[in-house]
């Protein structure tokens, strides 16, 4: 009798969750009773992982494969386990084509916790005890860690709890019934449910704790640059077709040295002369509510002055030289522009979020010809806010806007997996499971691969010069003010954008996907009405 190999992936990403599984069907019989071994273990320490992973074309196949203008996301990590967990069960062409897939991908193991959740499992049928090779069940035990599951299948109780327990309680009820005829299932499941390093939306002008700022200005300098980073604000995006909900941000880095640049003897002659003359024509008391006449003391004052002056645009580029209204990277070049920014370092593993934006092409069309190279470039220049990262003699401004999104999609994996070439272990005349079983006729019958995404608030040489008068407490105040070159970087995503979630550490791609549609500005929907798309499209449409 033929036994049916069925892949089920799954994923949950609510910032994030994620989970995999693949289970096997058929033979009959049932038994009452539930047991659960698992590979000995000493108290759990980080393990080691394997670092320098780059951006694969395996991780960007599958958004190849379903290049559609809708919102998507995937895991290139879940799917990576779930390919290394068959390959061990097959042989021969079956498992050539998984391996030439693969192409060399390694899959880490992480140290899970209450943040973050990695774990393998195989479940098998109470009936089916004998059916699993027991060199399988080592295999997964000592590459994966796995447990190991004996269960009826007379409900899907035991693998919906295993997996709410491995998912962070975020996914409590993957299935609602299970095939009796399922004889085994391979399970991974992945679940993250970070903060952000440095939250969006969390300070108010000037905090001194974080650093972090709303506004900067420089004195003496014309430059100003602002954001609310208190507030969740509305942007225009796809030309204006969807008002978005949008985190600001902003980053200010000086690298104009205006003393070195014009000389600070220059600056006081230039400065003190202009003074001089404006103290001709308006009075020293007209501004500082005094009386001031003789030349002796104006002088004095006039040195004093001078000595704040340079003082203050020394500060421009020393004290105020990094100043930013939140922690992020940027990359930008002639096609896309790029926003990064890290999560909270749990359990050793330090996650972060890159949107990449393409600047002169639609979204679809980037997609169709970006492979694993190009997108490992972006990440590996990626420039964090230091004053050493940006251009010498200017001062550059970078400010932007980052809709909030969630999402869900359905990704169909055994398709895409066919078109990739891994076509025999779902032919049953073809596949050899070998590896994994005995059983006649085994083959994989069906891959699936679900996910959900959340993403919210809980990254020239010149030099001119112009008088501005302005108004003091006593009259009209002095100050030289002087132009200033800059450059400025918009880093506002108003375009349909993809993102990916890496460990910065390893390089693991845990999430990838596509925001055509991000959260709207006026929607009042409930996170769980969105997720309900039915309710969410008849929202949008009206």
């Amino acid at each position: 009798m033929k036994r049916k190999l069925t892949g089920l992936l799954a994923l949950l990403l609510a910032m994030a969750m994620l989970l995999s599984a693949c289970t096997v069907k058929g033979g009959n019989g049932e038994s009452q009773t539930t047991t659960t071994t698992t590979k000995p273990e000493a108290t759990p320490t980080q393990p080691t992982k394997i670092t320098g992973i780059e951006v694969s074309d395996l991780d960007v196949a599958f958004l190849k494969a379903e290049n559609a203008e809708v919102n998507k996301v995937y895991s290139p990590l879940s799917i990576k386990y779930a390919l290394n967990m068959l390959a061990a069960g097959t042989a021969g062409a079956s498992k050539q084509q998984i391996v030439d897939l693969l192409a060399g991908s390694m899959v880490n193991q992480y140290l899970s916790g209450e943040n973050l959740s990695l774990a393998n499992a195989l479940f098998i049928r109470d009936a089916f005890r004998d059916g699993v090779k027991q060199s399988y069940i080592d295999a997964l035990q000592a590459g994966f860690g796995a447990d190991v599951i004996f269960d009826p299948f007379t409900s899907p109780a035991t693998l919906n709890d295993w997996v709410k327990g491995k998912t962070l309680g975020l996914i409590p009820n993957l299935l609602d019934t299970i095939d009796p005829t399922t004889d085994f299932a391979l399970v991974n499941a992945l679940g993250i449910d970070m903060e952000w390093k440095n939250k969006f939306c969390s300070v108010g002008f000037d905090d001194k704790e974080t650093g972090f700022h709303d506004s900067v200005s420089y004195n003496h300098e014309d430059y100003w640059v602002s954001c609310n980073s208190h507030t969740v604000e509305s942007h225009q995006f796809a030309d204006g077709a969807i008002i978005a909900s949008c985190l600001e941000f902003f980053a200010s880095m000086d690298n104009y040295d205006i003393v070195s640049i014009l000389g600070e003897d220059n600056i006081r002659q230039t400065v003190g002369d202009t003074y001089r003359e404006w103290i001709a024509e308006n009075g020293y008391d007209s501004w500082h509510s005094r009386e001031l006449s003789d030349p002796a003391e104006i002088e004095a004052e006039i040195e004093r002055y001078l000595d704040e002056y340079i003082a203050d645009i020394k500060a421009n580029y020393t004290e105020k030289g990094e100043t930013i209204s939140i922690d992020f990277s940027v990359y930008t070049d002639d096609t896309v522009k790029v926003f990064a920014k890290d999560l909270k370092t749990y359990n050793g593993t330090t996650l972060q979020y890159v949107g990449i934006m393409p600047t002169n092409e639609d979204l679809d069309e980037y997609v169709s010809r970006v492979d694993g190279a190009t997108l490992q470039h972006v990440v590996e220049n990626l420039k964090d806010l230091k004053r050493e990262n940006f251009g010498d003699g200017v001062i550059t401004r970078i400010k932007g806007f980052v809709p909030k999104f969630m999402m869900g999609y359905d990704l169909s994996l055994m398709d895409d997996l066919k078109a990739m070439g891994v076509t025999d272990v779902f032919d049953g005349e073809k596949a050899d499971l070998s590896a994994l079983t005995d059983a006649e006729g085994a083959y994989i019958s069906e891959a699936l691969h679900k996910a959900n995404v959340e993403f919210t608030q809980d990254g020239i040489k010149a030099a001119a010069a112009s008088f501005v008068g302005g108004k003091g407490a006593g009259g009209p105040a002095f100050d030289y003010i002087y132009d200033v070159p800059i450059v400025d970087i918009d880093l506002t995503f108003d375009r349909p954008f993809m993102f990916l979630i890496r460990d910065k550490d390893s390089g693991d791609v845990w999430f990838m996907g596509t925001v055509y549609d991000p959260l709207h500005w006026d929607d009042d929907l409930t996170r769980e009405e969105y997720f309900d798309f039915e309710a969410y499209n008849k929202s949008f449409n009206n």
